[in-house]
């Protein structure tokens, strides 16, 4: 036994030695956009098994198409090299059902707020003051995913516990005219005076507000993106003046289908524009995102993106407070899910995200994320 630990123990020292902190960045954001066969078409290595056209979502030909190789790097030094004091995490996309009786018209999707709530650690884990967006849509699935991820914390980490609690609010933003307004006093109730200066969306709808299928989900979803810059050109800047944004807060964007915040600059693509995931499903021409940002990021789960942007700042920017544990990922999941969060393929599906359970699929993700 003692001889077999120490093999391991030269293994991994070896391993560490050859894989620098770069390559290791690199081959997670492979494996969040390709199996390992659509990463030998486009002469990459690595991959993941479930992940690129596994999926059905194209999510391979975005990356390429909109040349994002070292997107994960960028987007992990924007958010995590010290210059960033405080950043607002928005997530959360509605979903139309009527699993919750009758007067109800639907419910956040599971995928987004474990993603978020993964950025939001390593945010915090470096000091980073952070507000979680929570609107009148989905606001209650992602305050019930934070407080399950801080109880787990009190019975695990209570350091990492007591770090969140002092480094994140859930700013609650009622859905009205003043949209802006609102959660600026919100931000500002949270913390005082001061102004955010990176912004993060994680699975998040875009203008035109169109879902997979094409349908207008604009009633159900509050405009936050208008702070993210628009394709055609126009400024966003004065909507940041009235949220209390710096005019010049790093922006990020993470998405799996390209109607997603941030998304903008890729899904406009003409190269891109026919892109659908079947039949019964809109080509993005009909809902690709408008609104662009500085650190794009694909991913074939939105979720998985903000795990690899976790475990990346992990690889590059370490410090103790990190916990790449598949435990807290699975308790925010059945957190949400008890809170009413849904499938955003198959609302009947339990602990789902995307069409695929936890088991095996999300938790295989995850460790094989971290063994990078």
């Amino acid at each position: 036994m003692r001889a077999a630990l120490a093999r391991t123990s030269l293994l991994g020292l070896a391993r560490s030695m050859a894989t620098t902190p770069t390559r290791r960045v690199a081959a997670m954001e492979v494996m969040l956009a390709m199996n390992s066969a659509n990463a030998a078409r486009y002469g990459r290595d690595g991959g993941f098994a479930h992940a690129g056209s596994s999926a059905g979502r194209h999510v391979e030909k975005l990356y390429e198409e909109g040349q994002l190789q070292g997107s994960l790097a960028r987007a992990t030094h924007a958010l995590f090299d010290g210059n960033v004091k405080h950043a607002l995490v928005v997530s959360g996309f509605y979903v139309l059902h009527d699993r919750g009786g009758p007067g109800t018209t639907g419910s956040c999707e599971t995928d987004g707020p474990p993603g978020a709530l993964a950025i939001v650690r390593a945010l915090c884990a470096r000091g980073v003051q952070c507000s979680l967006y929570c609107d009148a849509h989905n606001g209650p699935v992602l305050k019930a995913g934070f407080e399950a991820m801080v109880v787990y914390y009190e019975e695990t980490r209570p350091d990492i516990a007591t770090r969140l609690r002092s480094h994140c609010r859930c700013v609650d933003v009622d859905d009205r005219s003043d949209h802006l307004a609102a959660l600026k006093a919100s931000i500002t109730k949270a913390w005082g005076p001061g102004e955010v200066d990176a912004l993060v969306a994680i699975e998040r709808l875009s203008e035109p507000y169109r879902n997979i299928r094409g349908l207008d989900l604009s009633d159900h979803t509050e405009p936050i993106d208008v702070l993210w810059p628009h394709v055609n050109g126009d400024s966003c800047s004065n909507a940041r003046t009235l949220a209390g944004i710096k005019e010049d807060a790093v922006s990020i964007g993470i998405g799996d289908g390209g109607n997603e915040v941030g998304l903008g600059a890729i899904a406009q693509l003409e190269a891109v524009k026919d892109l659908s995931p079947g039949a019964n499903f809109c080509a993005l021409e009909v809902n690709g995102a408008r609104r662009r940002c500085d650190c794009p990021v694909v991913a074939t789960v939105s979720n998985w993106g903000g795990s690899a942007l976790e475990a990346a700042a992990h690889v590059l920017f370490p410090v103790e407070l990190d916990d790449l544990e598949a435990g807290v990922e699975r308790r925010v999941l059945e957190a949400i899910c008890a809170a009413g969060s849904v499938d955003g393929k198959y609302v009947e599906l339990p602990l789902s995200v995307d069409g695929m359970a936890w088991e095996p699929v999300h938790r295989e993700f995850h460790e094989a994320l971290w063994a990078v």
